[in-house]
């Protein structure tokens, strides 16, 4: 469990910051740009954080949760409209999306990783091949 945390917690940092700080810059006269942030900015996170944590760790249910959980959290703080809460879904799925995409890329990353270290090993090793001089007659022709 403190292995996964350790995993979690840059992440779930960086998601925090992004979703609990950004909502400030966006209140007030800039509120026009709301839309922008939460469908562009927030999806791009959930997804972009999703992908980078797969890529890195390989694919794991349960980090896209963080990014829709962080969220309900803003939703909470800053804007009290609860239709918003629509986009915990699109976050989730998003995110998931993210893992997806990130496994793959993760996969592909092992096995050239692992084609790369055989090759080394290949040249590495010094292969002495000696053939002989060997002549085999057939016994078939004598007759």
């Amino acid at each position: 469990m403190k292995k996964l945390v350790k995993r979690y917690i840059v992440f779930a940092v960086i998601i925090a910051l992004i979703y609990l700080v950004m909502p400030i810059f966006f209140q007030g006269e800039n509120y026009k740009y709301d839309a922008i942030e939460y469908q562009f900015v927030f999806p791009a996170t959930a997804l972009l954080s999703g992908l980078i944590y797969s890529w890195k760790h390989g694919v794991d249910f349960t980090f896209p949760l963080i990014a829709p959980i962080i969220y309900i959290g803003s939703v909470l703080i800053y804007s009290h409209f609860y239709h918003w809460a629509v986009y915990v879904f699109i976050y989730l799925i998003v995110g998931m999306l993210g893992c997806f995409i990130g496994d793959m890329v993760y996969k592909s990353n092992i096995e050239q990783k692992k084609k790369e270290q055989r090759d080394k090993r290949l040249e590495n090793d010094n292969y002495k091949i000696t053939i002989s001089n060997i002549t085999v007659e057939d016994d078939e022709d004598e007759e």
